[in-house]
């Protein structure tokens, strides 16, 4: 079914294709010399449609920024000229000149100023704005991240490069070095794919009685600019994506190289403070009560042997050594190549991270002990003990398992070939040893300690083509082909137990293959109208190396999983202010588990196998479905949009939903269907650029959404009605709950001038509701989530916003500035009537922190950043912690990056 699915959406796809290529191919071509003449016939009206038909009348590749050429309008211009002359005088009245950069190709800029000082940077903040204003002018939820943005705010952890953005999260932050998105309460299972130069990683790994992390891996160092797209996508690689689409997009020639040079190196050196080198395996950390109440002044010696006397300590003295402000322990690097040829480019890049454990921030709710009023008994005095706080670690205390030390490797090529043909082919290896903090450990055991370091080994490929030719307004052809290879050596706690002997290894191997194929058409005759249309498939294949018999995570995944999409989408600007958005996308897939289930002779399901048992039955699944997108933008007025959007998606089961293992496994009573989200949108943009002689711009955003997701898939506690599976397992099982409910608003406001910028953001969630008809529960439906459930750590805190201030000084060379973030709390848990079983939900305080930074450009070559995280040093546990785990108190960074 699978490879007859993929078959008929290729046959549609070339077909499409092939019938509408003669109605074009005999369209004349010019003579692409420079002085040759050429009939042109342009109308009056907006440059950036007059520069469009120029290039496809001259036949030549004409380059321009969008918005450098946005509200200029020209004149008509008819007659016969050699294309420099047109160029000259289509751009004679504007700021504008064309250049010429080799045979047949142009590229349209702003003409020099005179009173430019600080080249460089107004390019690099130029470039800066000109990407942030996605954010601005989409009718749908987008933020973008620069490498500016990452450079101002790193923080301690990659998940910290996310904070300030509003909708958006990452939890379990302080864990791995990996990265688990959640967008508006989506999260985890390939709801939010993030989507490293076209390519998938996502791994799913246990984590105790806190429920599964979705983990992918890059290094900051090599990310050129990430894009945000919040609710479903209709494009080739959004399949799946019901909360949305992170797409990062690593270094390329124009990061390194610097304008006008055809070769570049970047060196980038970074010292990093609050921490020290990680302690041996074993080592003990926070306090530790392994009895609530503790004897005295006992009548007989038997009753007061050691493990009821009070103990001198509850925390271990070490690991509270905590360096001072600028006393640096941990490092990262990186160096980054680029050199351009006639033919392409070529990049190449290392970055490395050698990163020890942090220690907590010292004001907040830090954990005190507190002494009872002793209470005299028969034969002893009993003192009670217990512990209040966020955690069991202590202020100022050095935090175990938060080390990590990684290597990336980049290669890129980009072949620029004849015809408007192009080749990039990449190479991305993440390779890191990091502490593994088990949740359970700390919340159910009260003991944690430095465990053995886990490993994790990405090595990444992919292979785009494009055949995107200016004469033919039917052809825009892009390929990509991609393949990820993800092994997890993994070291955690048996359940129970702190002791290093009780360790349970194991190897997680992720596979994934993935092709994209898609291509544009455009029409002119009513309007300006794109039909898109492509097709995608991902095929996966997992294999877990744990003993069958061994330890209490006895049990390895093992299965395949297929998926095949086709899409076809609409964005016709019908007018200057109308526009219209339309799309449509089926999916496809099947799954089949390796593991045979484990069935009683009692089972419905069972086929007798003649000796007392039953014949192996393997779990498979198979699902197909279409979902929809529309989305109609009216230009009330200039750089002011209004837009309403319907977006669907269709997520179908992933592949650990799909196969049995420890925690969860499917069982044959249960089918398991595909989640349906239904996104609703509605929002305003306003961007205006001209403000004081167009030095200064003005963006707002403000959007109202509505997240509905029916046939939600999580874990929950079995039914009454339902067969028992026995064991361990029988707590569990998989299934599609009714629905999940996420609506709230979102504000984006941005303010910037050459000398300061102010930037606001935030969500505030008005309605979150979880729904789910089963045994044992009062309420079918709350707001903090289900009995068993991996939903309870994923609900967002109910509002959580972002202010930004900065300066720039001498020219732009010297930017500072300051972050506060504000952090609500999450829905709380009834005291009755509420059970959460295993996953309870970990709660944290609100919280508000300031950062600081600071960068000085010496000159084109040399800038410096100093940075200050959590400068008021705040004890917080992070918003969807895993585990009660303290995030970095005040933290100093020192960067020099050199370009040459």
């Amino acid at each position: 079914m699978p490879s007859r699915v993929l078959l008929t959406s290729c046959a549609i796809f070339v077909s499409s294709l092939l019938s509408v290529a003669p109605i074009y191919a005999a369209q004349s071509s010019a003579s692409s010399a420079n002085f040759t003449l050429v009939q042109f016939d342009l109308p009056a009206g907006n440059l950036g449609d007059s520069l469009t038909l120029l290039s496809r009348q001259a036949g030549i590749t004409l380059s321009f920024d969008e918005q450098i050429v946005k509200n200029i309008s020209v004149l008509e211009l008819k007659g016969r000229y050699s294309t420099e002359t047109a160029l000259n005088k289509l751009l004679q009245s504007t700021s504008l000149e064309a250049f010429l950069i080799a045979q047949n190709a142009w590229i349209i800029k702003a003409k020099p100023q005179s009173d430019v000082i600080a080249l460089d940077t107004i390019q690099v903040q130029g470039q800066h704005n000109k990407l942030k204003n996605k954010t601005y002018t989409e009718a749908k939820s987008v933020n973008v991240i620069t490498q500016q943005d990452i450079e101002r705010f790193r923080g301690t952890s990659v998940g910290d490069i996310f904070q300030g953005t509003p909708g958006v999260l990452v939890s379990e932050n302080r864990n791995s070095g990996g990265l688990d998105i959640n967008i508006r309460g989506m999260q985890g299972q390939g709801r939010v794919p993030v989507i490293i130069d076209g390519s998938r990683q996502e791994t799913t790994v246990y984590r105790g009685y806190s429920g599964v992390s979705s983990r992918s891996y890059i290094d900051p160092d090599l990310i050129g600019s990430m894009t945000i797209s919040k609710g479903p996508v209709m494009d080739a690689q959004g399949t799946g994506a019901t909360g949305g689409l992170v797409s990062v997009s690593t270094l390329n020639a124009d990061d390194i190289v610097k304008e006008g040079e055809l070769s570049g190196v970047r060196l980038r050196a970074s010292a990093i403070g609050n921490s020290s080198n990680a302690p041996q395996p074993g080592t003990y950390a926070g306090y530790y009560l392994p009895r609530n109440a503790y004897r005295s002044d006992c009548r007989f010696p038997t009753y007061c042997t050691e493990q009821y006397l009070m103990p001198e300590h509850f925390a271990p003295e070490e690991g509270m050594d905590r360096p001072s402000l600028l006393e640096f322990a941990s490092y990262a690097g990186s160096v980054a190549a680029a050199k351009r040829f006639s033919w392409g480019d070529l990049v190449g890049a290392y970055a490395k991270r050698e990163q020890g454990n942090y220690y907590a921030g010292s004001h907040g709710p830090k954990p005190e002990l507190i002494y009872g009023e002793p209470v005299k008994m028969a034969w002893y005095t009993e003192t009670p003990v217990s512990v209040e706080g966020a955690s069991r670690f202590r202020a100022n205390e050095r935090i175990p398992n938060t080390n990590f030390n990684s290597e990336s490797v980049l290669l890129k090529t980009n072949l620029v070939m004849p015809k408007d043909h192009s080749l990039e082919m990449s190479y991305i290896l993440y390779n890191s040893e990091y502490g593994e903090m088990m949740p359970s450990q700390i919340r159910s055991f009260g003991q944690a300690r430095q465990w053995l370091d886990s490993e994790v080994t990405n090595h990444t490929y992919t292979l785009k083509y494009k055949w995107q030719p200016l004469t033919y307004d039917w052809a825009d052809f892009s390929a990509n082909l991609w393949h990820t290879d993800a092994i997890t050596d993994l070291n955690t706690p048996d359940v129970g137990s702190v002791d290093i002997a009780d360790n349970i290894a194991r190897k997680d191997d992720y596979q994934r293959w993935g092709a994209e194929f898609s291509n544009k058409m455009m029409f002119y005759n009513h309007g300006e109208l794109a039909l898109s249309y492509g097709i995608a498939g991902q095929w996966e294949d997992m294999d877990t190396d744990t003993p069958q018999t061994e330890g209490f995570y006895a049990g390895s995944r093992s299965g395949w999983r297929k998926e095949f999409s086709a899409f076809s989408a609409v964005d016709w600007q019908i007018t200057k202010q109308w526009q219209l958005e339309a799309g449509l996308r089926f999916s496809h897939f099947s799954s089949k588990d390796k593991n045979p289930l484990e069935l009683k002779p009692n089972d419905p399901a069972c086929t007798p196998d003649g000796q007392g048992s039953c014949v192996p039955v393997n779990y498979q699944n198979s699902h197909s479905g279409s979902a929809p997108l529309i989305a109609l933008t009216w230009q009330a007025l200039d750089g002011l949009q209004l837009y309403i959007r319907h977006a669907e998606a269709l997520r179908m089961p992933s592949l650990f939903e799909s196969t049995s293992g420890w925690s969860v496994s499917p069982v044959l009573d249960i089918p398991l269907k595909p989640e349906h989200a239904k996104n609703q949108e509605l929002g305003i943009n306003y961007l205006n650029e001209k403000i004081a002689n167009n030095t200064e711009q003005l963006a707002i955003k403000l959007a109202y959404f509505e997240n509905h997701v029916d046939d939600y898939l999580t874990r929950t506690q079995p039914n009454a009605w339902e067969q028992s599976q026995g064991g361990m397992l029988d707590f569990f099982r998989m299934r599609n709950i009714d629905s999940l409910d996420l609506n709230g608003v979102e504000l984006n406001f941005s303010y910037t001038t050459p000398f300061w910028l102010v930037e606001l953001s935030g969500t505030k969630y008005s309605h979150i509701e979880v729904c789910n008809v089963g045994s044992y529960v009062r309420y079918y439906c709350n707001d903090w989530g289900i009995p068993e459930s991996y939903i309870n750590n994923m609900i967002p805190p109910n509002w959580h916003a972002s202010m930004h201030l900065g300066l720039r000084l001498f020219d732009q060379k010297f930017e500072t500035g300051l972050r506060a973030t504000f952090m609500g709390e999450r829905n709380s848990i009834p005291r009755y009537n509420a059970p959460t079983g295993f996953n309870e939900p970990v709660l944290w305080h609100s919280y508000n922190l300031l950062d600081f930074y600071s960068s000085y450009q010496f000159n084109d070559t040399a800038t410096l950043d100093f940075t200050i995280d959590n400068i008021t040093d705040r004890y917080y546990l992070d918003a969807l912690s895993l585990g009660l785990v303290p995030a970095p108190g005040r933290t100093a960074k020192l960067s020099l990056t050199l370009q040459f």
